[in-house]
This record gives C-alpha cells, sequence and structure tokens, in this order.
C-alpha cells in the first residue's frame, strides 16, 4: 500500500473487522461496537451519494462531538467530500464568513445551533437530533440498508476535513488536511503513547479543534473507546462519566481537571485515568504535580498545530520539571528544525522560527495560494512560532512571531516574562504583550490573577523580577484583573490584552 492510500476510512474499517464487537463509542446512552459505526457509516455515505453529494464536495458540520459528528465525518470520507468543521461558539457573523468561504452543498446542524445559521448560505440544512431519537431523520439514514452505489474512484491524498484557524491573524484559513495525514498522525500518537484496543479516551476537546480530533484519531488507530463527554455536562458529571466508563486516558483543559482535586477524583482508591496530555513550554510544570502525584497518572505535554494534524512532540513530566520551557522531542513523522527569515536552517541554541515537516502536514488553506506559499514555500511547515533546538533534538517554545516585543531594538519573548510569574506562589495566571511606548517603540505590559486571599504589589513584583531577567524584558506597566482572555483550548489571547488600555496608575 502506498503510504497515501490509507485514511482514517482504512482505520475504521480495520476495527471493525477486528474489534468488531467491542465499544467504539460511547455517546450518553448509545453504545456503538466498530461493526455498528462501521455500518452507520456505509448506510450514511450511500445516502449522501444518493442526495447527489460528489467527491470535493464540502459538508460542513454544525455538531456537538458525539456519534453523530464521527459517523458524519467518516461518511463524508467515503465518498471523498470534505468535512468543514465549524465551531459553534463562533457568532453568526463569523460562521457567515467560513461558509461563503467554504460553500458547503449540506450542513449537519444540531437544532440549538441552527440558528447561527441565519446569515449563511449553507446549502441543504440537516438538523441532527443530539439525543439520537430512533424516530429521527439522522438515526433514520444511518440505520437503514441501502442499495450500494457506484463507488467514486478517489485520489490517494484526497482532502479529509477543512479546519478553519482562530484568525489571530486575520480572517481565518481554512486549513486543508488529507485523510492520509490524519491517519498518520494518529497512528504515531497511538504507537508513542502505547495505546492498545483497550485504551478509553474521555473525549471533552472539541472536534472542530484539532486536539479533539486527534484524540478520537487515535482511537480509530488502536481501535480503543471514544468516551464523549455531553455539551452541558459540568465538571461533577465528566468526572463521574470518566469513573463510570474506566476512562484511561484524556487531554483535558486545566479548567476541568484542577477543579477535580476537590471532588473526590480518586474513588474507592482507585483513579482509572492512567494518562493525561497538556500543553508543554510554557514554564509551568509544576501545576501538573497533583495528577502525577495523587492521582498515579502520567502527565504528558506537547506541542503542535492545526496545520500538522494536532500534536507534533512529546514532552514526558520528569523532561518537563528538568527542561520547563521545552517541548520535547518530535514523534516519529515529523521533523523539527529552526528557521531564519529567509528560510535557512539554523544550528543548535540560535533562535528562529520553528519549522516542521512530515506526512501529517496539511494540503494548503482553502482558496489562499498566498498565505499556503508562505507557510509551506520553504519545504516546511513555518509555524509562526519562534523557538531554539539543542543538540539532542529538543525543542523549546519562545512565542509567537507576531507576538514578539520589540523594546529599543531588544527582543523580548513573553514567554520569558510569564515563566517569572509562574514561579510566584501568589500569583494564579498572568501573561504579558507590548503596548506603544513614545521611547522605546514598546514596552512590557503584564496582567496578572492573584490566587484568593492573595496579595501582592506592583513594587513587590518589579523587586522579584531584578536578577531573574534583563531590565529591558521587566514589566513597565502591572494591570491586576480577575481573569485572562483565552481560547476553548486556554491559548492566551494575548491580542486582546495589547487592545487594553494603558493607564499612568499601571505604571510598575
Amino acid at each position: 500500500m502506498h503510504p497515501r492510500d490509507f485514511s482514517l476510512d482504512t482505520l475504521l474499517a480495520n476495527c471493525a473487522a477486528r474489534y468488531s464487537n467491542r465499544l467504539a463509542t460511547v455517546d450518553g446512552d448509545q453504545r456503538l461496537s466498530w461493526a455498528e459505526l462501521d455500518a452507520r457509516v456505509t448506510s450514511l455515505s450511500r445516502w449522501l451519494l444518493a442526495k447527489g453529494i460528489a467527491p470535493g464536495d464540502r459538508i460542513a458540520l454544525l455538531l456537538t462531538d458525539g456519534a453523530p459528528f464521527l459517523t458524519t465525518l467518516l461518511a463524508s470520507a467515503r465518498i471523498g467530500a470534505i468535512a468543514v468543521l465549524l465551531n459553534w461558539r463562533l457568532a453568526p457573523a463569523e460562521i457567515a464568513w467560513i461558509v461563503a468561504d467554504a460553500e458547503p452543498a449540506m450542513t449537519f446542524a444540531n437544532p440549538r445551533f441552527v440558528h447561527l445559521l441565519a446569515e449563511a448560505a449553507a446549502g441543504e440544512i440537516v438538523e441532527v437530533d443530539e439525543h439520537h431519537d430512533p424516530h429521527g431523520a439522522f438515526e433514520t439514514w444511518a440505520n437503514t440498508g441501502r442499495p450500494a452505489l457506484a463507488q467514486p474512484t478517489l485520489a490517494s491524498d484526497r482532502p479529509l476535513y477543512m479546519m478553519y484557524t482562530s484568525g489571530t491573524t486575520g480572517k481565518p484559513k481554512g486549513c486543508l488536511q488529507a485523510g492520509s495525514a490524519v491517519a498518520t498522525s494518529a497512528i504515531s500518537f497511538a504507537q508513542h503513547r502505547g495505546f492498545t484496543h483497550n485504551e478509553r479516551l474521555l473525549s471533552v476537546n472539541p472536534m472542530f479543534h484539532v486536539v479533539g480530533m486527534q484524540q478520537v484519531a487515535a482511537m480509530l488507530a488502536c481501535g480503543g473507546t471514544s468516551v464523549f463527554a455531553g455539551r452541558d455536562d459540568d465538571n461533577a458529571a465528566i468526572l463521574d462519566l470518566l469513573h463510570r466508563e474506566g476512562c484511561t486516558t484524556t487531554s483535558a483543559f486545566p479548567t476541568i481537571c484542577f477543579p477535580w482535586q476537590t471532588m473526590e477524583p480518586v474513588r474507592n482508591g482507585v483513579m482509572p485515568l492512567t494518562n493525561y496530555t497538556g500543553g508543554a513550554g510554557m514554564g509551568r510544570p509544576q501545576m501538573y504535580e497533583f495528577i502525577e502525584r495523587d492521582w498515579d497518572a502520567r502527565v504528558v505535554g506537547g506541542y503542535g498545530q492545526t496545520e500538522i494534524c494536532g500534536f507534533a512532540t512529546f514532552i514526558d513530566y520528569a523532561d518537563m520539571l528538568e527542561h520547563p520551557r521545552s517541548i520535547g522531542w518530535t514523534l516519529p513523522h515529523v521533523q523539527m528544525t529552526v528557521l531564519d527569515p529567509e528560510g535557512n536552517r539554523l544550528p543548535p541554541g540560535e533562535e528562529g522560527e520553528l519549522a516542521l515537516r512530515g506526512p501529517s502536514v496539511m494540503l494548503g488553506y482553502w482558496r489562499n495560494p498566498e498565505a499556503s506559499e508562505a507557510a509551506l514555500g520553504h519545504g516546511w511547515l513555518r509555524t509562526g512560532d519562534l523557538g531554539t533546538m539543542d543538540e539532542r533534538g529538543l525543542g523549546y517554545l519562545l512565542g509567537r512571531a507576531k507576538e514578539l516585543i520589540k523594546t529599543g531594538g531588544e527582543n523580548v519573548y513573553p514567554a520569558e516574562v510569564d515563566a517569572v510569574f509562574a514561579a510566584m506562589p501568589e500569583v494564579a495566571d498572568a501573561g504579558c504583550c507590548g503596548v506603544p511606548d513614545r521611547q522605546w517603540g514598546e514596552a512590557v505590559k503584564a496582567f496578572v490573577v492573584l490566587k484568593p486571599g492573595m496579595e501582592l504589589t506592583r513594587e513587590q513584583i518589579t523587586a522579584r523580577f531584578k536578577g531573574q531577567i534583563a531590565g529591558y524584558k521587566r514589566p513597565r506597566y502591572i494591570e491586576f484583573v480577575d481573569q485572562l482572555p483565552r481560547d476553548p483550548i486556554g491559548k492566551l489571547l494575548r491580542r486582546e490584552l495589547s487592545e487594553r488600555p494603558v493607564t499612568p496608575d499601571q505604571t510598575a
């Protein structure tokens, strides 16, 4: 088999043959075996063909995570359609812009999200009841045996899905990923983590984001079970689900797993969770100590992007403690280097732009050749992240290139400043950005969230920075806030911080 001739559909076929009666998904009260999931995909794909959907047509998904989402994604892939994964947290105008760009022939939508399509030309809208009504239209299409139709001839590197980037540099771009790329990433991920068919994933990251997609794809690679948390589940309900289903692995937001500390996470001496995946390179590995110590679970950090199908590197907790700014080593299918602005590779220790390559790199951006060339034109995926690598290939993240602060001709990486705050016991969260400065061009402004009951003055913060990093890197302004703006996967939105006003009383 040519390496690009397989996809998630290939992985599904293997699971259906090898693990036919084992659980593939748990979604509320619906439990599907691999054979049942495969049969539903077959039925829905034939329905789509009968509706006239052809290879290359776009099918938008505005669905909560669960069996219908996975079934629709796989059915689209089987006939060569491109799934457009819509973020239901967006506003109608944002959805409308993406839909106008993607031009879907059909949109599968949860009834609670249909209002988000009010301004969008979304093609035929198919409502999907998340409660698995056996008499509902979707369940009928997914369960009704249909005569086989002529299967289209599909290109080996055909796109599987289009996932729109967050748009931190302007309008969001549609990242096109081939089915072979997603499958390669899933297999590499599963092998690195040592997953087997006994794995049970607690899926809490939305599948319209690459982390959630990669986790579920890894279950297709190993024959494990995807246990989907409901959109309306609170922390207690998700923790109960974890125990009830004996989930062994997850990649949960800190906002979910941290409250579990006070909610009897270990029951009868057991925490079924054995693996937890989080971010890396943020300088705060100690925040996950309780997971290894109290839960006896393995913490693994990682770094990646939508454009490379999710995590591209991993680092174990012990290495995170020894190298708190590191993002680790690449997965077997990925190469990493550091490039200068002209695209030349830099030697170990030199600072530049982190770049990746391998079979899970995106095909490009939908209808955006200029952006595709900028990202891929040097033979590497230019990540937009600044970093270094040491002689052993260990990568270090310095921050986003567009977030680099230039003050008096000197470079300040926000992550360096954030790392100093991370060591302060009074600080719950902190982030910095560049703000205009008449004398130096830009100055560093920090936003600080204190832990409940803690006090810390600007003068005390300034004193603690002395001797830690250079004077030009220290915050010129400090604003105390209740919380920092972050996206759904916890990434700090520094652009929002930089737009907030600077006032004299914030001077450090």
